[in-house]
């Protein structure tokens, strides 16, 4: 892998892991909002919300792999 393709993907792989985190207090912020009554939260919203940090986290856990797997 090119030395700017290693740049790239260590900035794409901590751009994903600040989006987790953002995506993780987003869902921590609505649970507070509610007081963590979850008949109150909407619960289509809080299931995408955590399916894109999942989606998130998972994107990132196969960025480091692919750097790991190049030496970088």
């Amino acid at each position: 892998m090119s030395p700017l393709a290693t740049v790239i993907m260590r900035v794409l792989h901590w751009g994903v892991l600040a989006i987790a985190g953002f995506l993780v207090a987003v869902l921590f912020i609505e649970g507070w909002k509610h007081g963590w009554d979850l008949r109150a939260l909407n619960p289509g919203f809080m299931t995408v919300v955590a399916l894109l940090a999942a989606g998130a986290l998972w994107l990132a856990r196969s960025i480091r792999r692919e750097l790991a797997k190049h030496g970088s």
